[in-house]
């Protein structure tokens, strides 16, 4: 039945050619003939596990095999000679050729046993295939509940800096440039700048103007402000520095008039002396 059929396999290593009986053998003459003959005799004898019986059927082994293998009788028999001497193939007593160094590179199994070992090797690939494609899948999903979560994070700052900066632009005197004015406070924000910073200096800003009484065309715009970071300036008013300076040109009036009342007073004496002289002399 086909599903006994058995199959049988021959596994030459990598390093065959390596091998010192078979350097040995390439080395005789016609060598090359003579390796092809012994792995003629390893296929011929991969059902019988590497034993190839003397039948009888001609006057002599090395005969018999070389019409089994159909080649030259001369290249069998020294072929023979050669692997027997080197313990690669043993002649028993009834010379039956049995090939010792094949033995580890033989195997068998029936239809059905090569059947399941298929199906379990496609098996386990398949099963390879799918783990495969579940941790595609997973490092995928991982990957978009990442950059979903980044998104929402960014999102969320945004907000966050929106809303700070609205409540420090409404304390702002002079609510221009409110685009750009934006831009400036979201890259301090990202620069490490607290908000308290930016307000502070705003409600300094603020008192700054109440107290130089500075027109409104001179105060900056929103956008100029943040734009120039000036909550970093100082706005420190030096107090009663007007009021010194009226002072002072208070006092040299006041000076100056005294100095000319008495000029004046002078004048009016001296002009008396010389009345009164005239006077006398008529």
């Amino acid at each position: 039945m086909a599903g006994n059929k058995k199959f049988y396999w021959l596994k030459l290593k990598e390093d065959f050619f390596d091998e010192k009986y078979v350097k040995a053998l390439r080395k005789l003459p016609d060598g090359d003939a003579l390796v092809i003959v012994y792995l003629k005799m390893q296929l011929k004898s991969l059902k019988t596990e590497g034993i190839i019986k003397y039948e009888n059927i001609l006057p002599s082994a090395e005969e018999e095999l070389a019409l089994y293998l159909d080649e030259d009788i001369n290249i069998v028999r020294l072929t023979l000679s050669a692997l027997i001497n080197m313990g690669v193939v043993e002649q028993w007593e009834n010379d039956t050729l049995y090939m010792v160094a094949m033995q580890e590179l033989i195997g068998s199994e029936t239809a059905v046993a090569e059947r399941v070992r298929r199906h379990r090797t496609i098996q386990a690939e398949h099963q390879k295939a799918l783990q495969c494609n579940t941790d595609v899948t997973n490092c995928n999903t991982e990957k978009r509940e990442k950059r979903k979560e980044k998104k929402e994070k960014r999102e969320e700052n945004r907000d966050k800096t929106s809303e700070m900066f609205e409540s420090v632009w409404a304390l702002y005197p002079k609510k221009q440039g409110k685009s750009n004015a934006y831009k400036s406070f979201e890259k301090a924000i990202k620069d490490g700048v607290s908000v308290e910073k930016i307000k502070q200096g705003v409600e300094d800003y603020i008192q700054y103007i109440e107290k130089t009484n500075t027109q409104q065309k001179y105060i900056k715009q929103g956008s100029t402000w943040f734009n120039q970071k000036c909550w970093d300036d100082d706005y420190t008013v030096v107090e009663n520095r007007n009021n010194f300076s009226n002072n002072v040109r208070g006092s040299a009036t006041e000076s100056k008039s005294a100095k000319f009342s008495e000029f004046l007073e002078d004048n009016k004496n001296t002009k008396d002396n010389t009345i009164d002289a005239e006077y006398q002399v008529i």
